[in-house]
């Protein structure tokens, strides 16, 4: 078996090629979105026509670009070599975009498979709470989904307004899915118990309870991705989400949702 530096020496020639020339990288990542003439990869890039043309002599040389009539396109090898760097690109850009949250935060509860995708959240934007708008990611939330058609979550969280406003949506007719952790669930039930029952009886709410310590918190809509974390000590941040809108978001939290599904239980009467 191979050990990871012994793979790392059969690729370490075409991984260089690519660090060491950043219009390499960018005619592979430019070709993705299909076939260029020079003229339009000059224009793109913003670059020499002649530093460009020798990039893509390099890369036709690599077997990674040919020449179709007037246009530049990857070879089929040239297309799984530019979707991996366009993947990695995109994970960098994500991960630097608030480094200071994944840094503080625990990603443990995201299953690896979704870490390796985390390239699909981009423009994200952090919601925080302060001493002057305590309630501010709260206020947030409630706020975004009271316009929602579809909302599916999981919390290991009490939060107060968190019970009310799902109950809200689903009586307005969203579609709602909500996972909970087993002490939240056994902490709501006390004063929940009757509007859960009620809530039961529709066709559009659906309650999950999952075992075991749960280090994530998050709600996706068809429009967003509210996203909460444990902080590295173990506790939850309560006052500070990442929200991510667009489409590649919504997928990638549903994704994210359906794992957290499979390892759940349904609760059809409380």
């Amino acid at each position: 078996m191979q050990s990871p530096g012994d793979k790392y020496d059969l690729a370490e020639e075409d991984l260089k090629s690519f660090t060491r020339s950043s219009i390499r990288t960018k005619v592979m990542l430019t070709l993705l979105e299909g076939g260029k003439t020079a003229g339009d990869l000059e224009r793109i890039m913003d670059s020499r026509a002649s530093t460009i043309l020798h990039s893509i002599k390099s890369l036709m040389e690599g077997n990674l670009v040919e020449k179709r009539r007037q246009e530049y396109v990857l070879t089929s090898i040239g297309r799984v070599q530019a979707l991996m760097l366009n993947d990695l690109v995109n994970t960098i850009v994500t991960l630097n975009e608030h480094r200071d949250f994944w840094l503080s935060h625990d990603m443990s509860a995201i299953p690896l498979e979704l870490q390796k995708k985390i390239g699909m959240l981009s423009n994200g934007e952090i919601v925080r709470d302060s001493p002057e708008t305590p309630l501010k990611s709260l206020e947030y939330f409630i706020n975004t989904i009271s316009q929602s058609k579809e909302i599916m979550g999981v919390s290991p969280v009490v939060v107060t307004g968190y019970d009310q406003a799902l109950a809200e949506a689903a009586n307005s007719g969203c579609r709602v899915e909500i996972i909970l952790t087993n002490p939240v669930l056994t902490a709501m039930l006390p004063e929940m118990k009757k509007l859960l029952n009620e809530l039961l009886k529709g066709e559009n709410f659906k309650l999950f309870y999952i075992e075991g310590d749960v280090k994530i918190a998050f709600t996706v809509t068809e429009s967003f991705l509210n996203l909460g974390l444990c902080r590295l000590d173990g506790s939850y941040d309560l006052g500070m989400d990442l929200i991510y809108k667009g489409q590649k978001a919504v997928e990638w939290g549903r994704m994210l949702y359906e794992h957290y599904r499979l390892q759940s239980r349904r609760l059809k009467e409380a």
